[in-house]
């Protein structure tokens, strides 16, 4: 399966790339620029090959990586995620995207900061056409858990949705990463809880110095 990564760059999209690709998925890295996008697929790719992946991660522009995938996460950042996506919308017909996107505000506490949709995900979907189905994912791994590759990683992956052939196959990709669980928490309006967890995590891992995710007993 094409997989791509847009903003591909930083601990949590290497650790999905690597993970992705190590299982047989043909994954590429999206960047505002093909240069900035080789740039970030030679340094992955080097990383990948100590898991024993060889070269088979690679670097396009946005909306050609985008076009390219049958599943695209969006690693952006906030603040850039709905104007990135509407420039590149056309490039999107009915692939599945996965939004692992917080917005957040950083002062004495680190709090949610959710768009006037409701969520970040909601606001995607919103962006993109209606064939797109959009799936909330992956907001609670911590980034430095999902890039070592030494500690069994032992989450929770909590997902929402509208549609369910897109939650079983993000329930698939993410339970061919080793130990991790998908839970399908239910339609897309329930991504403003799961997003709001965020903060009250960092918040917990700031206090505690200590990597807390979530795990359903």
């Amino acid at each position: 399966m094409k997989i791509s990564l847009l903003g591909g760059t930083g601990s949590f999209a290497e650790g999905l790339v690597i993970r992705w690709a190590k299982v047989g998925h043909e994954v590429l890295i999206g960047s505002r620029t093909q240069e900035k996008a080789d740039v970030a697929a030679a340094e992955i790719n080097d990383k990948a090959k100590e898991q024993g992946v060889d070269g088979s991660i690679v670097g396009m522009e946005n909306g050609e990586a985008a076009k390219a995938s049958e599943v695209v996460v969006v690693c952006l950042p906030p603040e850039y995620t709905k104007g990135t996506l509407e420039g590149i919308s056309d490039s999107f017909t009915n692939q599945v995207v996965i939004s692992p996107v917080v917005p957040m505000k950083f002062g004495k506490v680190v709090s949610y900061d959710p768009p006037e949709s409701g969520s970040a995900a909601i606001e995607i979907q919103n962006v993109l056409p209606d064939t797109v189905n959009v799936v909330s994912a992956y907001h609670n791994i911590p980034a430095k858990g999902l890039a070592n590759f030494e500690k069994p990683l032992d989450y929770d992956v909590v997902i929402c949705g509208d549609n369910d052939d897109a939650k079983s196959l993000v329930t698939k990709l993410t339970e061919e990463m080793p130990n991790l669980k998908a839970i399908d928490a239910g339609p897309l309006e329930i991504s403003a809880m799961i997003e709001a967890i965020t903060p009250l995590i960092i918040n917990m891992n700031k206090k505690h110095k200590h990597e807390f995710s979530i795990k359903f007993i």
